[in-house]
């Protein structure tokens, strides 16, 4: 299966948090411009959060319409998971998405990893999942990399859609992504990784034990011996 396939379809992109589309936007940029139909997904928003997701969304060219915002509180989606499955397969069975991205599950964020339960839960097709960040026990997150590579599939993001990236990345005044961003780009090219706007990354979804941490050893058994695992853990056993 071809994961960059620009081929036009329905894509349904299911973020967590107004600016996560930052990791992918310069492909939703080229869906867009190459017929395909795009909408997107946010689990968390605020007022101020969301308006900033809508001029995303409109700078992209993707239409109002096309935009869920389904309110979960920033930090506690785990606890809100009976709640928030309903909804999603209401926005699965409406979109009727050919295909569907959303984060990596690979324990950088709660949030992002109980948007990625949620959508394995509602649809009922191969996933994509892209990297953000990992792990929640790191002083300094590895960004837009997974843990592990295998499988995965890495797009060179032509010249004129690396501006659209950086500007996009301006475009959530309300957080810090701005600056981090800056911080991660310049650790990664000073580490020798290559540039983080210059590239993106999809794979198919490798986690299918969500009772499992989905992350090579050592940082498995560090994670899986953690407070915040344990938490994902009661979430889970609740639903």
């Amino acid at each position: 299966m071809e994961l960059f396939d620009p081929t036009p379809c329905r894509w349904l992109f299911a973020m967590t948090h107004p600016d996560d589309e930052i990791a992918i936007v310069a492909w939703m940029y080229h869906l867009v411009q190459h017929g395909s139909e795009v909408w997107i997904s946010w689990t968390h928003h605020t007022p101020i959060r969301e308006a900033e997701g809508r001029r995303v969304a409109e700078r992209l060219g993707i239409p109002q319409e096309r935009l869920f915002f389904h309110g979960a509180a920033d930090g506690n989606v785990c606890d809100e998971l009976n709640r928030l499955r309903d909804p999603f397969a209401r926005m699965m069975e409406s979109v009727k998405p050919d295909r569907v991205v959303t984060t990596a599950f690979e324990q950088g964020h709660l949030d992002h990893d109980s948007t990625n339960w949620l959508v394995n839960q509602t649809y009922d097709r191969p996933i994509f999942e892209i990297p953000l960040y990992y792990s929640y026990l790191t002083r300094i997150p590895r960004i837009n990399r997974f843990a592990d590579p295998t499988g995965q599939s890495v797009r060179d993001v032509p010249l004129e859609e690396q501006a659209i990236k950086l500007e996009i990345a301006k475009s959530y005044p309300s957080q810090a992504i701005w600056k981090n961003l800056l911080f991660a780009e310049l650790r990664a090219r000073l580490m020798g990784e290559g540039s983080l706007v210059k590239t993106e990354r999809m794979r198919v979804q490798k986690a299918t034990d969500f009772n499992k941490v989905a992350l090579p050893e050592p940082l498995a058994s560090r994670v899986a011996a953690s407070e915040r695992w344990q938490r994902w853990l009661r979430a889970l056993q609740a639903t």
